[in-house]
């Protein structure tokens, strides 16, 4: 079962993602490529700005708490950051948070099987964000563990854990 939460963001957000997603695309063109297994097709930019959009929310809700330390990972970068979005600062642990967005009205939560099981990329937690609306979205997070108990399919893509949401109704 996951546990949803409300939040408000800048409506900015939308607007400096779409911006953001044009540069960060332009920085990974060679990892995201025809030539490449990481290849999104014309997903690619709306991929980018979901995610974009979902570690500007994680930041938000993290600055809105007060007391709470973290540490974000730059969001552009020269090519894709293999390490935590987020390094969150808690009693006596120290928590690594992957952040993803979930589309508007989906139904899925869905993490790379790769980047999941790369030894590489430390992770404990996922925060899942959902754009509810132009101001609001949705939160939740799930522990790694969790995350390795979902089901494995295959997506447009590439390999990945998947939850459908509709199986808590």
């Amino acid at each position: 079962m996951v546990e949803w939460k409300k939040t408000t963001y800048p409506s900015t957000f939308i607007g400096l993602s779409d911006e953001l997603a044009k540069a960060r695309s332009m920085l990974s063109a060679n990892v995201y490529n025809k030539n490449t297994d990481k290849y999104r097709g014309e997903q690619e930019h709306k991929i980018q700005q979901l995610g974009i959009f979902a570690e500007l929310v994680a930041r938000h809700i993290l600055d809105n708490n007060r007391g709470v330390q973290y540490k974000a990972a730059p969001i552009l970068e020269s090519g894709p950051v293999v390490g935590a979005d987020i390094i969150l600062k808690g009693i006596g642990e120290i928590n690594y948070i992957d952040v993803k967005g979930v589309k508007t009205g989906g139904d899925t939560l869905r993490v790379n099987y790769d980047a999941h099981n790369n030894p590489n990329k430390k992770v404990t937690h996922y925060l899942f964000i959902q754009p509810i609306n132009a101001l609001q979205a949705r939160f939740c997070w799930v522990l790694y563990k969790k995350v390795s108990k979902w089901n494995v399919v295959m997506s447009t893509y590439t390999k990945c854990y998947e939850y459908k949401l509709s199986q808590e109704n």
